[in-house]
């Protein structure tokens, strides 16, 4: 199974052009997208990581109240990790990062991937497995994922659709293939995939030198 020391996107088809995405998500990281690239081009190298990350976990009711529009993933459940987490929608920073939760307890959704219950493409969630103290965050454990395992989706409307891990790699940040993280591994079946980071940390680059990344299908 994958290990972390120190435990602490689908090619969108838009003009034939591809979307080169770099995650960095331990100690306050975030999404770093470079301008469209043609797909025979590098994905831009690692950037440095960001401001603080808070570790303050909210009070049930403050779950509770958070909302979002009907059609919107509004949680993410895992049960077996024990993890009930706000999702945010998560868009482009004008230096070409995508924003990332300020919380190491809520996850964030890359606005341009799929919406739940579309029936293609997937989501992509992204999550802190630590923050700038290196206390654990909310995919501390994702790791120990398996093939089988199940997590859902809940929407604004109350909509909750299940999904099934098929599988869960821990790959270098150069060769994480960010075109297969934003599609469905089954492309007849809508997809929930699910990245962090992993390995050991790479002071000289600011980030980890590894992503986990999870794939899911949906099941009902």
């Amino acid at each position: 199974m994958v290990s972390i020391k120190k435990r602490r996107f689908k090619v969108f088809p838009h003009l034939l052009v591809l979307i080169a995405i770099i995650v960095t998500l331990g100690a306050g990281g975030f999404i770093a997208f470079s301008n469209m690239q043609q797909a025979d081009q590098p994905a831009a190298v690692p950037a440095p990581a960001k401001a603080h990350v808070d570790s303050t976990k909210k009070t049930p009711e403050q779950k509770l109240s958070y909302d979002v529009p009907g059609n919107r993933p509004k949680n993410l459940i895992i049960e077996s990790l024990d993890i009930t987490a706000n999702i945010l929608p998560m868009g482009i920073l004008a230096d070409g990062a995508l924003d990332a939760p300020k919380s190491a307890w809520d996850v964030g959704w890359y606005n341009q991937s799929a919406l739940p219950g579309s029936g293609q493409d997937a989501l992509l969630i992204d999550g802190h497995v630590n923050d700038a103290l290196n206390t654990p965050g909310v995919f501390y454990n994702i790791h120990t994922l398996a093939p089988d395992d199940t997590m859902q989706i809940e929407r604004g409307d109350g909509t909750i659709y299940t999904y099934k891990v098929t599988q869960v790699e821990q790959k270098p940040i150069e060769q994480v293939d960010m075109a297969k993280m934003l599609r469905s591994v089954n492309p007849e079946v809508e997809g929930l995939n699910l990245i962090t980071c992993g390995g050991e940390y790479d002071h000289e680059r600011q980030t980890y030198q590894d992503r986990i990344l999870v794939y899911a299908v949906r099941v009902s």
